[in-house]
């Protein structure tokens, strides 16, 4: 009987090991593919999550306008495209102060975004009316 406790007790213990080594292998990779996900953010251009958060509810993703936002705020969608061609003859400055002090229906960001933001975002914006913008 000893014999066979003892065979018993052997193959619990080997269990467990194989069951603790299988959790610290799937925490392993659970951790990883957080990371991975994580650092997918870290790789979109700075100026790229401030214009989705504060610019593309009314200017679109892509920067071309969202007719629904055109009808709500009673203008035509062309007013809020940022790839026509008078906004892209715009300089970096005019569309940093249209973003600081606002623009008739635009609200301002003026205490509300940094100047490296504003930055980032314009660059981020050129990238779109130049069609070289991230596909995320």
């Amino acid at each position: 009987m000893t014999s066979q406790n003892n065979s018993l007790e052997a193959v619990k213990k080997n269990n467990l090991r194989v069951f603790l080594g299988e959790a610290v292998i799937g925490g392993a990779l659970a951790l990883f593919l957080a990371s991975y996900a994580l650092a997918g953010d870290a790789i979109l251009p700075p100026g790229q999550k401030v214009f989705e958060g504060k610019c593309a509810q009314c200017h679109g993703k892509d920067a071309k306008g969202l007719a629904k936002m055109a009808k709500v705020l009673k203008v035509d969608q062309d007013k809020i495209d940022l790839t026509r061609a008078e906004v892209v003859k715009m300089t970096d400055s005019e569309v940093a102060k249209t973003v600081t002090e606002g623009n008739k229906k635009m609200h301002k960001f003026k205490g509300k975004l940094t100047d490296e933001q504003i930055q980032d975002t314009i660059k981020y914006l050129r990238s779109l009316q130049n069609g070289k913008a991230g596909t995320k």
